[in-house]
């Protein structure tokens, strides 16, 4: 992975998501990899992976519900999969503070979800359903 990629938040209201996020949302490779469409949902917090040039190596929406918040959408660029793990972990210290986290995952991302202090609480054939409780601020 490039030296210290530096992790962004943004939503689909910002200039610069559509042309960061949007050829990643049309794309049919990622769509097989995350198993779904990832929806660019207005409720959605998206936070991009990115090296200094500007460089997409990977990203996740964090989707904040009226009763639960989601780590959705978990993509990285082939050759970059250990983006992963500080993407994950970026969620967590951005919003792990005041409620639970849940994510829907294939099974071979979901241990950067662990390492992270998600824990399993369903599997599916092909998905793992983990949750990661909030640490409250004092």
């Amino acid at each position: 992975m490039p030296k210290h990629p530096k992790p962004v938040l943004m939503t689909q209201r910002d200039p610069a998501f559509y042309p960061t996020i949007g050829p990643f949302l049309a794309s049919r490779a990622v769509h097989k990899a995350l198993g779904g469409v990832p929806w660019d949902d207005a409720t959605k917090t998206w936070i991009v992976l990115r090296t200094a040039d500007g460089t997409v190596l990977g990203f996740c929406g964090v989707n904040q519900l009226a009763r639960r918040t989601d780590l959705e959408s978990l993509y990285t660029v082939p050759g970059h999969e250990e983006a992963a793990g500080q993407l994950v972990r970026t969620a967590v210290k951005e919003f792990g503070h005041d409620r639970d986290l849940h994510a829907t995952v294939r099974h071979e991302i979901a241990h950067h979800h662990e390492a992270a202090g998600f824990h399993e609480v369903k599997t599916t054939a092909n998905f793992s359903t983990l949750v990661r409780p909030a640490t409250i601020r004092t």
